[in-house]
């Protein structure tokens, strides 16, 4: 199970940089990357990177992170009120040059066993060879569709007020993670 983590303070620095992939498979949704820097309320300084065209924050403006890992997956500006889902501006690709490379590698590997073994190997290798690529782009739609649900969910929970926040899915920190929760709907617990 994927977990979310939210960090909220200051944004005490933005810079923007235009994309430039250094290895052949690296390929980005967005032309831009945003490096910037928040002082957490507990006194820390953290930096994180988005790749996104979409930045609603300027330096001094209070923030709301939601982080999947190190991704940066939703920002919602305590300042202005502005919030950003980078999975539904610059969603994920869903074909990569890799898959390409992959295909090679099946349908090469299917060869050479049919040259070494016997040419019945090829039942199998021509019907992974067809399915790959659709298969792949197919689960990595359905994981963005249901990302961006997920973060969606948790940028409409931002709003609320701090008493309504403890009945939301949030749930409550570790004793040596201030500012650091956890986000997950199978932690929900209702009390009377």
């Amino acid at each position: 199970m994927r977990k979310f983590w939210y960090i909220t303070g200051e944004l005490a620095e933005l810079q923007r940089y235009i994309n430039v992939p250094m290895r052949w498979c690296e390929q980005y949704p967005a032309r831009e990357r945003r490096e910037f820097w928040i002082a957490a309320d507990d006194g820390r300084d953290i930096k994180l990177v988005v790749h996104s065209r979409v930045m609603p924050v300027r330096r001094g403006h209070r923030v709301n992170v939601l982080l999947l890992g190190d991704w940066v997956v939703g920002l919602a500006n305590l300042t202005t009120g502005r919030q950003v889902n980078f999975v539904s501006e610059d969603p994920p690709l869903l074909l990569r040059k890799c898959d390409a490379l992959a295909v090679l590698a099946i349908l090469a590997g299917g060869l050479a066993a049919a040259v070494a073994w016997d040419v019945r190997s090829l039942l199998l290798t021509v019907p992974m060879v067809l399915l790959y690529l659709p298969v792949r782009v197919l689960g990595r739609w359905l994981a963005t569709c249901r990302l961006r649900g997920q973060v969606s969910h948790w940028l409409a929970s931002v709003v609320w007020e701090p008493r309504a926040r403890a009945n939301s899915l949030l749930v409550s920190p570790p004793p040596k993670a201030h500012n650091v929760y956890k986000f997950c709907q199978k932690e929900r617990r209702l009390e009377d």
